[in-house]
């Protein structure tokens, strides 16, 4: 098993009342699986604004993983053991 941190922004903090909560995961999962089971945790509201309708990721979501981006349709590596997940949902108005 490995341990990340998530570290959530905007809307995902006030759905959570969370800056940031581990994860315990098995190894050699990548960070969609990860997401997957913190909307199972959180609930659907939070699970929309992970997830598209079809099940991708949300193309208004920006996630880092060890201050790289993660790359939308680029290959996702493994998480690893101590890896700081962040997670912006973007955000518009005027």
């Amino acid at each position: 098993m490995i341990t990340v941190t998530l570290h959530y922004y905007n809307m995902l903090r006030r759905l959570t009342g969370l800056a940031r909560e581990p994860l315990e995961l098995p190894e050699g999962v990548d960070v969609v699986v990860a997401l997957r089971s913190l909307a199972d945790r959180h609930g659907p509201a939070f699970a929309e604004l992970l997830f598209s309708p079809s099940g991708g990721l949300a193309p208004h979501l920006v996630i880092f993983v060890n201050d790289q981006l993660v790359v939308p349709g680029a290959p996702v590596p493994a998480l690893a053991d101590g890896d700081k997940v962040k997670l912006l949902p973007a955000i518009s108005g005027g």
